[in-house]
């Protein structure tokens, strides 16, 4: 997808409980390259609220941002991702390295 400095965009994302029971998550944003995290504007974002998906429910969120123009002209690509976070779960967290209980993706990638 291309993006321009200055112009709002709209992106939505698709996401699937893999696991087999019900699981409250909260995304949150990672940036690539980590510059780019202080030009990259978000008005909307499902990474704003925690979200209750039952086994193998599937959603598609927006997140509408803006990229600030003074973003260095040597950037031409911004990697956004997110990982889900389990909130609100007696069980403890998985160990680094597994595969998470949301996967998210852009619709068609």
């Amino acid at each position: 997808m291309q993006v321009h400095p200055g112009e709002l965009t709209t992106v939505m994302y698709e996401f699937q409980n893999v696991q087999d029971r019900t699981i409250s998550a909260q995304a949150i944003p990672s940036y690539a390259p980590n510059e780019a995290a202080a030009y990259f504007n978000k008005v909307e974002c499902f990474c704003f609220n925690q979200y209750t998906l039952a086994p193998g429910e599937k959603k598609q969120w927006p997140v509408v941002f803006v990229v600030d123009s003074k973003l260095s002209k040597n950037v031409n690509t911004i990697t956004l991702s997110y990982t889900f976070f389990e909130v609100g779960s007696k069980t403890p967290t998985a160990p680094a390295g597994t595969v998470s209980a949301v996967s998210a993706k852009e619709p068609g990638v």
